[in-house]
């Protein structure tokens, strides 16, 4: 009886293993489950509360190092204990990709931990993400940086209402670029701001007329406004300041786009291609792939 109760033991103790290794090989690599397996099977009952007693504590740990969303803008919050990120090892934007949740969130937090997700493109992948955890994280970092932009806002607006003082102009025109760059602004506020950023822009093009800059983005914003008329005006002063430059032609074709003139956006493709504007490697891409459009009749 005895024989046969040590048989019923040792086979019990064998499907434990196997079941320990089964569980841990679906959620890690093979080598730790094998090793957890290992434990289970030469100490039997201790190494089950062994690898347990380990599992909890892990998990007790990641808990523990969970983020408060809330803090992450918080410039003056010190993180430590970082880990280091290379990203010439994981492309950031290629980790939303993997499928195993527990390293996507690890690098994901790490990121916000190194503050190196300052990239908008990112954070807005990271909104749509299937991890409620990493869209919830991203959202909340949008959220706040937008809040910190409007209070910057609100301070600088209070200044300039006493001296408008240019250096001071020209963080307000800075602000107002992040901040309606921002997806998650309401449309009724990006038009108010946008607004006010053209009034800021054309201030500044008094002072600096050369400035290629401060044209080009209040042309954008003009666009934008659907303010066409005096984007036009804004493309041909752009134009007779800087023919040999490519970016007044490319504008005009955007507006022209948003115009929706296809004449007269083939012309001034055309005036691109007989400009002696050197052409960058973005503004080949236009005149290939808008030039077989009209070549095809749109």
């Amino acid at each position: 009886m005895s024989d046969e109760l040590l048989l019923i033991c040792m086979g019990c103790h064998l499907l434990l293993t196997g079941a320990v290794y089964l569980a841990v090989a679906m959620k890690a690599d093979r080598r730790q489950a094998l090793a957890e397996a290992g434990i289970v099977l030469l100490l039997p009952g201790a190494g089950v509360l062994a690898v347990g007693i380990t599992r909890l504590l892990y998990s007790l740990r990641f808990m523990q190092n969970r983020i408060d969303p809330h803090k992450l803008m918080n410039r003056n919050n010190v993180f430590t204990n970082l880990i280091s990120y290379d990203e010439n090892v994981i492309p950031l934007h290629d980790t939303f990709l993997v499928e195993d949740v527990q390293i996507k969130r690890k690098v994901f937090l790490d990121a916000v931990k190194q503050n190196v997700l300052d990239n908008p493109k990112v954070l807005r992948m990271a909104t749509y993400d299937t991890d409620r955890e990493i869209a919830y994280y991203a959202v909340s970092m949008i959220s706040g940086h937008i809040e910190e932009l409007e209070g910057q806002l609100a301070e600088l607006e209070s200044e300039l209402r006493q001296e408008a003082v240019p250096e001071k102009v020209r963080e307000y025109a800075g602000l107002l670029a992040d901040y309606l760059s921002q997806d998650f602004v309401d449309a009724l506020t990006k038009k108010e701001k946008g607004r006010i950023y053209v009034e800021v822009l054309a201030r500044l093009l008094q002072e600096e007329p050369e400035n290629d800059e401060y044209m080009q983005a209040k042309i954008n914003q003009e666009i934008f406004l659907e303010d066409y008329g005096e984007a036009e005006r804004d493309c041909h002063s752009f134009q007779q300041a800087f023919p040999d430059r490519e970016e007044p032609y490319i504008l005009y074709m955007k507006l022209y786009h948003a115009m929706r003139q296809p004449e007269l956006m083939e012309k001034k493709l055309a005036e691109l291609k007989g400009s002696r504007a050197r052409l960058s490697p973005d503004a080949l891409r236009i005149l290939r792939y808008w030039g077989g459009a009209f070549r095809e009749g749109l």
